[in-house]
């Protein structure tokens, strides 16, 4: 079981465990234990249940100091206070907000592709369009720098690529070399 809790860890999450993202959000396997996550002493990175009422329940995987700077840059910022998040707050207050917003809404809070590090416009463009008339459709919906979103794109396949190789050899996350992980 442990095997395939790193396989989908290296699938939904390789750029925020080499440091090159800050968040990544996905379903929560039914038989998902945050004990697996501890037993992986993954430096840096933390994660935390999201639950929509009468949806199947999300885990969000994060690197608290990337999220930070992602989360204190200006637009962010206005754009969560526009949504009642704390003006001033920390990245606590922020995901705790988060988590009441994914309990508390009807529909898909999509302000968490900002937690997530896409490019505010590209967040504000899916809200501001509600996801359609997009210039470019891949692991999110690009409204604004395609050519940059395509290079993050080959970037983060890259590192799950590097993450799914060092587990097929059996050595598993603890093999991925230490150099290899920001931390």
């Amino acid at each position: 079981m442990y095997k395939k809790f790193e396989e989908i860890l290296a699938r939904q999450c390789a750029p925020v465990l080499l440091g090159k993202k800050p968040a990544a959000l996905f379903p929560e396997p039914s038989w998902w234990e945050t004990d697996f996550f501890d037993a992986a002493v993954l430096p840096h990175i933390q994660c935390m249940p999201l639950s929509m009422t009468g949806k199947n329940n999300l885990v969000f995987v994060y690197r608290s100091e990337l999220l930070e700077s992602v989360l204190n840059k200006g637009e962010v910022r206005g754009a969560l206070a526009n949504l009642d998040y704390p003006a001033a707050g920390s990245v606590t207050d922020y995901l705790r907000y988060l988590s009441l917003r994914f309990l508390m809404s009807q529909e898909f809070p999509h302000e968490v592709g900002f937690f997530l590090g896409y490019p505010p416009a590209d967040v504000l463009g899916f809200i501001r369009h509600k996801g359609t008339c997009c210039k470019l459709c891949g692991l999110w919906k690009v409204y604004s720098d395609v050519e940059k979103a395509r290079a993050l794109f080959k970037e983060y396949e890259r590192c799950k690529q590097l993450l799914l190789e060092y587990i097929q050899k059996g050595g598993g996350l603890s093999a991925v070399p230490p150099e290899t992980i920001a931390g």
